[in-house]
């Protein structure tokens, strides 16, 4: 009879929603946007999955978005947030904070090259994807070896979220963008020990009162 390997579920969550423009490079080092009201709610409504769930650790990107996000889950399970600074978003370098039409104007060769080569190009200071994806890697390896067999949320960035999901399956990277990861969204991998196993993507359950 086969044995079943022992399996590490981490359900990576998305942050809620921000007032930070969509068309705009966050600058974390600088500005630390909040989540605004729709956010709250959707971080209150991702929660919910997790009331009834044994969790044994819960982890989370250090900036005020993740944080506000992991605060929900941990106020319905009673896991304190361990913060993890290789949980952040890529980092753009002298791009962070413009608009992407400043950009373009500003860095007119940087972004042809940018748009040629997303995956390898980065600005000065920048992370390249394939260094994005080393960062975040190491660290859910290491959180997969600190708790086998065990059940763990991390609470992250679209970013951070696209890729991994690239790595654990062996996705050819240059599709991560292809990957629809909403706000507060739940995503489940169950990281094996010769294989991993993806239970679900994007699951959102926004409501207008997750207390009802």
């Amino acid at each position: 009879m086969r044995s079943k390997e022992t399996s590490t579920r981490i359900f990576f969550v998305r942050h809620g929603q921000t007032d930070f423009p969509l068309d705009r490079i966050y600058c974390d080092e600088h500005e630390d946007p909040q989540l605004n009201r729709s956010g709250r709610l959707q971080a209150k409504s991702a929660a919910v999955f997790f009331q009834d769930l044994a969790i044994d650790a819960l982890y989370v990107s250090p900036v005020r978005r993740t944080r506000m996000t992991a605060a929900e889950i941990a106020e319905v399970t009673g896991v304190e947030p361990q913060s993890r600074p290789e949980l952040m978003e890529r980092r753009f370098g002298i791009w962070e904070g413009l608009y992407f039409d400043q950009i373009e104007r500003e860095h007119p060769e940087d972004y042809l090259r940018w748009k040629q080569d997303p995956v390898n190009f980065t600005p000065a200071g920048g992370e390249t994807v394939p260094e994005l994806v080393a960062r975040v890697g190491a660290a859910i390896d290491d959180i997969v070896a600190r708790h086998p067999g065990g059940t763990v949320v991390v609470v992250t960035h679209v970013g951070p979220i696209r890729v991994l999901v690239t790595r654990a399956f062996d996705i050819p990277l240059p599709m991560y963008r292809q990957l629809r990861i909403d706000y507060a969204s739940i995503n489940c991998i169950d990281y094996g020990e010769t294989r991993n196993n993806l239970i679900f993507l994007n699951r959102t359950q926004y409501r207008a009162d997750p207390s009802k």
